[in-house]
């Protein structure tokens, strides 16, 4: 998440799942690798614009309420395991859909939790 810089996740909660709960670098395989899907094939889209912009309102959001909570490491690993993992096979395998839908289904089922 470029545009929240400043702390440890920069807002995102993809990003602290990799950093905070798993230790992994801020350039590590797995964020690389939903970076550059991001970059690609999603903002190849209205759709997928309108999804990256949502994403940068929300995700601070979210962090900030898993911050808060006393087990937010974690719910960081839950979100590593059952989120960035998934969506980084899916897109090794060019399930670039699957992705997308894995994706979705998660940032709701967080927005309603967190927010």
């Amino acid at each position: 998440c470029p545009i929240y810089k400043g702390d440890t996740s920069g807002g995102c909660y993809l990003t602290s799942a990799c950093v905070y709960a798993k230790g992994l670098s801020d350039d590590c395989y797995e964020l690389q690798t939903l970076r550059n899907y991001r970059d690609g094939w999603l903002k190849s889209s209205e759709e997928g614009k309108q999804l990256v912009e949502q994403y940068y309102s929300i995700a601070p959001k979210i962090v900030s309420a898993i911050n808060e909570t006393k087990d937010s490491k974690s719910v960081y690993e839950m979100i590593y395991e059952k989120m960035v993992k998934p969506c980084v096979q899916f897109i090794e395998e060019k399930e670039y859909n699957k992705a997308l839908a894995l994706y979705r289904q998660m940032t709701l089922k967080l927005e309603k939790e967190y927010c």
